[in-house]
């Protein structure tokens, strides 16, 4: 039997800010319009398995054509899609350290390898030193989220597309979950001059949708044809299909939404920047990232209110989730406590 490294899922109680969810829910008027459009389901019919509608609603809005476009069980499925097709055993995946785990989740469920790059303590890196790096090591994939999912960095299109140029010949995968948040260009402007570039969006952060689970991939047509002719039947069911194509219909809801998120990100960075006790990184992502010695004491203070934070378990560090700011007034006033202690 292969050895694949797990996954810890989260916390679903209390204040969570521990997994990158949207705080805010959806307004009654969407969720009307989701109880309307399910009711006119066949559920009796398998669901569109090409997923027209939805492929048409996500192109119309973005810019693309829905023949570079396919959706699947949240933009996981897509990335292990990704390495499924291009990767297997021996075969070497180059990532950033740290980056997101379920990388290694499905490199390790194919028999690929897995090879990092450690980035500075904020996340960021040399392009070029990147490059070096995966050509000594004879890469077989690129792939890395943007913005950098635990720091926050955010790299911009002209060092991913130094990146693209000097990979032609191998597929450079672009994880863009958090991009919503971030003042920086989608790399999906580059699929037009570098062939070699995929890109992963996904609707479980900015627009709220993690319950439904959708993701999407997007890259040339020309790279998409093989992908969508090999791609598993009936990805998605009618429900979560029906109601991404409301929400795609509100996307200036989900506009004004996340300017209130970055807008709070920016008051609990600026309130927490200058503490030396907890070394908080800047974010173009919905969530801030830090370090502490005292971390323990520190979440544990959380949890007595409450309030759950990410834990990366065995090192120094964690990640706060932006929250409403109702929320985010408790973690800070519970971080208070914590400084005021020490």
């Amino acid at each position: 039997m292969k050895t694949i490294d797990s996954y810890n899922v989260v916390k679903t109680d209390g204040i969570l800010l521990n997994a990158n969810e949207n705080s805010h829910d959806l307004s009654d008027e969407i969720r009307s319009e989701i109880i309307e459009a399910i009711a006119r389901i066949n559920f009796n019919r398998y669901p569109d398995t090409d997923e027209t509608e939805l492929l048409e609603a996500y192109g119309k809005l973005n810019g693309l054509k829905s023949t570079q476009l396919l959706a699947g069980n949240g933009s996981d499925q897509m990335l292990g899609y990704l390495i499924g097709s291009f990767l297997g055993k021996g075969k070497k995946l180059c990532t950033l350290t740290p980056d997101f785990s379920m990388y290694d989740y499905y490199a390790s469920s194919y028999e690929a390898d897995v090879i990092r790059f450690q980035t500075a303590e904020d996340g960021s890196f040399s392009a070029e030193d990147f490059i070096a790096f995966a050509k000594e090591n004879k890469a077989d994939m690129i792939l890395f989220s943007n913005p950098n999912n635990p720091t926050g960095f955010c790299a911009s299109a002209e060092e991913i597309a130094k990146i693209a140029a000097a990979f032609r010949d191998i597929p450079v995968v672009i994880d863009e979950a958090y991009m919503d948040f971030s003042k920086e260009h989608s790399s999906v402007t580059l699929i037009d001059q570098y062939p070699s570039v995929y890109v992963t969006k996904t609707l479980s952060k900015a627009y709220g949708m993690a319950g439904i689970r959708i993701g999407f991939l997007i890259s040339s047509e020309k790279n998409m044809e093989p992908l969508k002719k090999a791609f598993v039947p009936y990805a998605l069911n009618s429900i979560s299909m029906a109601a991404a194509c409301v929400v795609l219909k509100h996307a200036g809801f989900f506009r004004n939404q996340i300017q209130d998120i970055v807008s709070e990100r920016k008051r609990v960075y600026d309130i927490l920047k200058d503490c030396p006790e907890l070394h908080i990184r800047h974010s173009e992502a919905n969530f801030l990232y830090g370090s502490t010695e005292k971390k323990q004491r520190m979440i544990e203070i959380l949890a007595a209110k409450g309030i759950t934070i990410r834990d990366y378990a065995s090192s120094n560090h964690f990640r706060i989730t932006i929250g409403t700011k109702a929320e985010n007034d408790l973690m800070l006033s519970a971080l208070k406590q914590f400084l005021e202690e020490l």
